[in-house]
């Protein structure tokens, strides 16, 4: 199986289809497609060049013949992996979300020091080799969640219920995705770069990454409609 063919089965089917459930249930307006949109941009412009310094450190690799090219150090198929889980996670995001009218945005020191501290563990990580995979992730994801967290922590919270158990299904579903890609040869991670630790033939890492990043998206959805429902 090549990486496109891949991204075709396990994003691209399941993205049509709840395209057509959102289409069908009415639950995709204009903020909501305006803040998807924001975020499949954010996640590319954050994304890319930290997967371009994976790939240059030997962190992750792919073998020849499965993806169409590169642009930089990463497959083309892999910039199409962050956009599209970002809109599929969004999707799914706008058919399970109740709007919270109560929920505002206010900044909070304790929302930002937990991102804090992930972001010192991370840098603890990378100063041994089998630690760079997870270091790398957690100073990666420590900004994203420091201004999530400090500004939204309250809107979070209350939301939780909401999008929580969407996080836990969907990044569920992604490391099985990605379990199966591992198994057919489509990337591989490199050993001495992460922990050992692994569900099945899942690195931990890996399931660390999407859950992370699933976070990000879901947050960020909730943290807009709230924004933009005070301003209206």
């Amino acid at each position: 199986m090549t990486y496109l063919e891949f991204l075709g089965y396990f994003i691209g089917i399941p993205l049509l289809g709840s395209i057509f459930w959102a289409l069908r249930k009415q639950s995709l307006n204009g903020t909501r497609i305006l803040g998807i949109a924001l975020i499949c941009l954010i996640a590319l412009v954050y994304t890319t060049p930290w997967d371009n310094y994976l790939i240059r450190q030997g962190v992750w690799s792919y073998p020849e013949g499965v993806v169409l090219g590169t642009i930089g150090y990463v497959p083309i198929e892999e910039y199409g992996f962050m956009i599209l889980q970002s809109m599929l996670g969004g999707i799914l995001w706008s058919l399970t979300h109740r709007k919270d009218s109560q929920s505002s945005l206010s900044f909070s020191i304790k929302g930002v020091l937990p991102a804090l501290i992930i972001g010192m563990i991370g840098v603890y990580f990378l100063s041994q080799r089998s630690g760079t995979y997870a270091g790398l992730i957690l100073v990666w994801a420590c900004p994203p969640l420091a201004v999530q967290w400090g500004f939204g922590s309250r809107a979070l919270w209350s939301s939780i219920k909401s999008w929580g158990p969407l996080w836990a299904m969907f990044t569920l579903y992604l490391c099985f995705a990605d379990a199966y890609a591992i198994s057919e040869g489509i990337w591989t991670i490199t050993p001495e770069t992460r922990s050992g630790l692994e569900i099945g033939n899942l690195p931990f890492e890996e399931a660390l990454f999407f859950a992370l990043t699933n976070l990000f998206v879901l947050q960020g959805l909730c943290l807009w409609e709230t924004w933009k429902g005070k301003k209206a």
